[in-house]
Formats: structure tokens, C-alpha cells, sequence
């Protein structure tokens, strides 16, 4: 079972893991993955008539079981040095932002210093919707770099829904396995797209017990 909390071996640990396996496993290029998303956009906007917004919705639900299945095999399957990753994962909401960063290293290498800032944890007593929030805010986005979709034509979708639902699905992976009874729930609020000065998702944890509380969400009223 995870730590309470983190211990500072434990961290030592993570940030010489991520590092090594970032260094051993394949690399996708940036630019690749971001053409394919971008055509697999196009695709299935052609199918639904030019519909964005429905291709979107239809793109997510096929790519978010996926999603689901490769994060937890990575989290609760890797070992690094005969380590193995679960180990840094615990139920302490405040070593979130630890683990997230560590495992986008592990995805992304010295290119995640790039593109994100460092995770932020707000408890719910500073949250304005009154639960435990993570906010990752990015300075460069690897997907819309690229695109020349514009973004009115996604609806209440943005470019990045592909990297939220990755980084939701770790972290549910995350509360799941702690056993902590949260619903993870992520939002791209900022794009550079629509011309914000950085991107930013936040992903907010719901105690399963009262999802009710996902109705007072103004972002979640307006962003898919």
C-alpha cells in the first residue's frame, strides 16, 4: 500500500526513475503525433459533414478507454531500476503535482520543462468550486503549434482535449489505486488558439459521494 505521504528518498527516487526511463524508451515525435491528431480530426470531420464538435465527441469517446488502459499499465506496471513506479503514487492529495510532473517527464523528457510549469495543488478550502484542484498551466502546447483547424469550428471542445484526457486518466489511475473516492474531472480553460497568453487545464477531484457538486462548475457548464 502507497505512503501517507511521500517520503524524500521517495522523491530522490522518482526524479532519477523518470529520467532513466524517458532515456530507454522509444520517443514519438512531437510533430508526428500532433499531424496524426490533427488528421484524425479532419477524418472524422469529413464523416459527420463538417461537424468539428461532433467529430470531437466522438474522437474523445474512442480515445479515452485507450487512454485509460495505456496510463494505468504505465503507472501500476513499470518498474524503473527494479522500482516500481505505483510506488511513488500516494494518497496525500498535496504530492500530486510531484507525480504528475514526474510522470510527464517520463512521457516528454527535458521537453516537459519546456512546455509545462510546475503543477500547482489548491486545496478546497482555496478552490472556488470547493474541492481539490490541480491547476498545470503550459507555455508552448505541442498540438496547436501546428494546427490550422480554427478554433470556433470545435464548439465547447478545445485543440487539447487529447492531453487533458491523458493527464485526467493518470490521475484517476493515481486515486483509484490509493483507494481515495474522487472523480477526476479535467478542463482545458486557457488556449493559445483562442489567443490566451498560456494554456492551462485544471482537473478537479469530486468525492464520488457528491457529484452534485460538478453543477456549480461554470467551466464544466461550458467547456466539453
Amino acid at each position: 500500500m502507497s505512503e501517507k505521504k511521500l517520503s524524500r528518498f521517495k522523491r530522490m527516487l522518482g526524479g532519477l526513475g523518470k529520467r532513466v526511463y524517458n532515456w530507454r524508451e522509444t520517443k514519438e515525435s512531437m510533430n508526428f503525433l500532433s499531424f496524426m491528431y490533427e488528421s484524425i480530426i479532419w477524418e472524422y470531420a469529413d464523416i459527420f459533414d463538417g461537424d468539428y464538435e461532433k467529430a470531437m465527441d466522438v474522437l474523445i469517446d474512442l480515445i479515452r478507454p485507450m487512454s485509460e488502459e495505456v496510463v494505468s499499465k504505465l503507472l501500476l506496471e513499470v518498474k524503473v531500476l527494479g522500482v516500481p513506479f505505483k510506488s511513488l503514487i500516494s494518497p496525500n492529495l498535496q504530492d500530486l503535482p510531484f507525480v504528475i510532473e514526474t510522470a510527464l517527464y517520463a512521457v516528454y523528457g527535458s521537453w516537459s520543462k519546456k512546455i509545462f510549469k510546475k503543477p500547482v495543488y489548491v486545496p478546497p478550502e482555496f478552490s472556488p468550486e470547493d474541492v481539490p484542484t490541480v491547476i498545470l498551466e503550459y507555455t508552448s502546447c505541442p498540438f496547436c503549434c501546428n494546427t490550422i483547424i480554427p478554433p470556433e469550428k470545435l464548439g465547447a471542445h478545445k485543440y487539447g482535449k487529447l492531453q487533458v484526457i491523458t493527464i485526467e486518466s493518470m490521475i484517476q489511475a493515481m486515486q483509484d489505486y490509493v483507494g481515495n473516492e474522487n472523480q477526476v474531472v479535467g478542463r482545458e480553460i486557457k488556449c493559445f488558439l483562442n489567443g490566451d497568453d498560456n494554456g492551462e487545464i485544471r482537473f478537479w477531484l469530486y468525492p464520488k459521494d457528491n457529484l452534485e457538486l460538478m453543477e456549480l462548475n461554470d467551466y464544466l457548464k461550458t467547456i466539453k
